[in-house]
Formats: structure tokens, C-alpha cells, sequence
């Protein structure tokens, strides 16, 4: 079958999700879900199975083949622009989420690798000194501290705050959260309303105790007159996020072990600074274990 694509350019790719159904929350990266309706692998037929079971909220980019006759590789997009892949199995269903092979290799992952566009490469230790400095608050009372960098209508962000309340509560890490605002018309004020409260993070716990996953927007009702200051603050903080090489949240940029065959000088601590675009809920756990230091202007702290 030969591949069919209706549009082009770049695209921000997020890599958070939940089962909860056929949800945009739900669409790239969630546990393995199945959707049914009789198709045949082309374009047309893969749109009316996308369409028909997002309600309209996601079409379809592209379809290739995939790595047997019965499965058809999708790439889907949604409101926000944001792509991910799914695929057509036997021409009557939607596999979303991982999906592995007999050899445990991941064709979603090696798919998205290929059809996706990939973010540049920007050291995360260049991110860093101003992530330090950027206006936001943080959460946790122990552990290694974390950078996120969270638009207040993304239902990426959402999922990953409730994810990492308990973590946090337990003293497993600590978290500095940036607010931004690019997804909605209301994120930027949203986000600056939040920054201007006496207490930041009781305002985006708030935000998030009133998220509406339905229409994917937060709970923060914007002021009726919002600080310049904290305007200009979260556009700071936005243009600081796609200086990272991608416009996507959430983003987070953490500190682990180098590898073991690694050994630093006198000067190095033996750690290393990552900045990732995405996280899947279910992945949280694995990282926090692998977190080592704090995130800091001058790279890593023990």
C-alpha cells in the first residue's frame, strides 16, 4: 500500500495519555485500546474510523503500512496540532498505544521515530539557568527537584499533576512548575492569572481540582485586569519553552545517574541533565526512580 498524506509542516508531539476510552486524553501513547468499525486501509476509510470514533476531534494526516498486511499505521492530529500514531487492525479496529511485536520492540515508538518530526537537539543544561530564574512556584518538601514546564488547558499536564501528588506528598521529589500558555485563546491569561495569585500552586491546584477533560480546559477563571508583569512573565516563560526545541508540554528536565561505564572527573558529579517533551502517566513511577540531584543553574546538584 502505498502511503497517503494530506498535509504537511511541523507538528508538536506530546507523549502523555490515560485509559479512559476513545478520548483525546486517551489517543497517542495510552494503554492498548480497541474501537470497531469496517474499513478498508486506505485514507478515506481510515478517517471515517478515526472521525467516527473522536467525534470529529482527531483526523487523519497520513496512513502507511505497517509491519504485517493486517495492520495499517495511522498518523492522527488533534485540535491542538498534536500528532501521534495509531493503527488499523484488520481493516475493523483502532489499536491505540503501544503496541509490540513478538521480539518486545515497540512499532509505535519505532513509527513515531520515523513519521513524526522530531524536536531539535538542545542541550538541557542550555535550558537550565533560565529555568532556574523563570517565574513559577514549586511543590515537595524532599527529594531531587524537577523542572515541568505545564500549559494550564493541557490534559497532559493534567494527568501528569495527578499523577505526581502522591509522589510529591511522600518526599520522593520535589517540583518546579512553569506555567506557559500557547494551547488556548485562555492559556495565557489563565497562566498569568495563576502567577498572580499570593499563592501560585494553591491557584494551579485549583486549575487542576477544576480541569474539564471534556473541552480539555482548566478550571482558573482569568482576572478581569491581569499584571503586566505576570503577562510578560508567562510569555517569557513560553518563548523559554520553544527555545528547548519544541512547543509541547508538558516538558520536563530532570537529573539521573550517567551510565556505569561513565566515571566523572574531579569537576563533574556524576550525573546527568535530560529534557523530555512528553511523558506517559504510566512511565512515572520508572522516572522517579531514576532521578538523582536537582535540576540547577550550573548543571546538576548531588
Amino acid at each position: 500500500m502505498e502511503t497517503e498524506d494530506r498535509s504537511g509542516g511541523k507538528k508538536a508531539r506530546v507523549g502523555l495519555g490515560k485509559s479512559a476510552g476513545a478520548t483525546l486524553g486517551a489517543l497517542f501513547f495510552g494503554p492498548l485500546l480497541l474501537a470497531g468499525c469496517a474499513t478498508s486501509p486506505d485514507l478515506k476509510s481510515a478517517e471515517h474510523l478515526v472521525q467516527g470514533n473522536f467525534h470529529g476531534k482527531a483526523h487523519v494526516v497520513k496512513v502507511f503500512p505497517g509491519p504485517t498486511q493486517k495492520l495499517t499505521g495511522i498518523i492522527a492530529e488533534n485540535s491542538q496540532h498534536q500528532q501521534g500514531i495509531l493503527w488499523m487492525l484488520s481493516n475493523r479496529y483502532l489499536l491505540l498505544g503501544p503496541v509490540v511485536n513478538d521480539k518486545g520492540q515497540d512499532i509505535t515508538q519505532a513509527a513515531t521515530e520515523k513519521y513524526l518530526p522530531q524536536p531539535g537537539k538542545v542541550p538541557a543544561g542550555q535550558i537550565a539557568p533560565a529555568a532556574m530564574k523563570a517565574p513559577g512556584f514549586t511543590i515537595g518538601h524532599a527529594g531531587p527537584l524537577m523542572v515541568v514546564f505545564a500549559d494550564p488547558n493541557c490534559i497532559y499536564c493534567h494527568l501528569l499533576w495527578e499523577a505526581l501528588q502522591k509522589p510529591v506528598a511522600d518526599g520522593q521529589l520535589r517540583v518546579k512548575l512553569i506555567p506557559v500558555g500557547f494551547l488556548k485563546d485562555s492559556s495565557v491569561a489563565k497562566a498569568a492569572t495563576i502567577l498572580a495569585a499570593p499563592d501560585p500552586a494553591a491557584a494551579w491546584a485549583e486549575n487542576e481540582k477544576g480541569f474539564d477533560q471534556s473541552t480539555e480546559e482548566g478550571g482558573t477563571r482569568p482576572l478581569a485586569q491581569i499584571p503586566a508583569e505576570d503577562m510578560k512573565a508567562v510569555n517569557a516563560n513560553t518563548a523559554l519553552l520553544q527555545s528547548s526545541g519544541e512547543e509541547a508540554t508538558p516538558t520536563l528536565l530532570f537529573c539521573r545517574k550517567k551510565s556505569p561505564d561513565v566515571h566523572p572527573t574531579k569537576e563533574e558529579t556524576g550525573l546527568r541533565m535530560v529534557l523530555v517533551h512528553g511523558i506517559a502517566v504510566r512511565g512515572l513511577p520508572a522516572l522517579i526512580h531514576s532521578l538523582s540531584g536537582d535540576v540547577s543553574a550550573e548543571g546538576c546538584a548531588p
